[in-house]
């Protein structure tokens, strides 16, 4: 249940953050489409604090009720990380496949939070982490 729930988490912020940052560009795009010169709209640049607060406290509220304990140990990586595997998945394959790979990386770092399942965690956190790296920086 807490895994499930944490996968369906991180499924809802992903595509909320992505929306929310797509949607601004759009905007942006759509604003300036008549500017001959430099044109600039405070939305693509606020889009992302606004994702990132969004996204705390979205995954402060939902592990508190699922009982995803510690959250300091849990919470951290799931967010900081979270952009590396994104951004590959989004990049390479598309937006509901990024989805995809937001519930498995916060279902990922959720799982090292019982020792049973801690390696278990790690390993599949630490494998989709390097898969992104390698992804972006080829």
């Amino acid at each position: 249940m807490r895994i499930t729930g944490a996968a369906a988490t991180g499924a809802a912020l992903t595509y909320m953050s992505i929306h929310l940052v797509q949607e601004a560009y759009a905007y942006d795009a759509r604003a300036c489409v008549d500017e001959t010169s430099v044109c600039l709209t405070p939305w693509p640049v606020l889009s992302f604090p606004a994702s990132f607060a969004i996204a705390l406290v979205g995954l402060i509220v939902a592990y508190r009720l699922l009982g995803i304990r510690p959250g300091l140990t849990v919470i951290p990586p799931t967010l900081l990380l979270a952009p590396f595997p994104l951004n590959a998945a989004l990049s390479t394959v598309g937006k509901w496949p990024a989805v995809v790979v937001g519930a498995v990386w916060a279902a990922a770092v959720a799982l090292t939070a019982w020792r049973p399942y801690r390696i278990l965690g790690l390993s599949a956190s630490a494998a989709l982490l390097l898969a992104s790296l390698i992804i972006l920086w080829r």
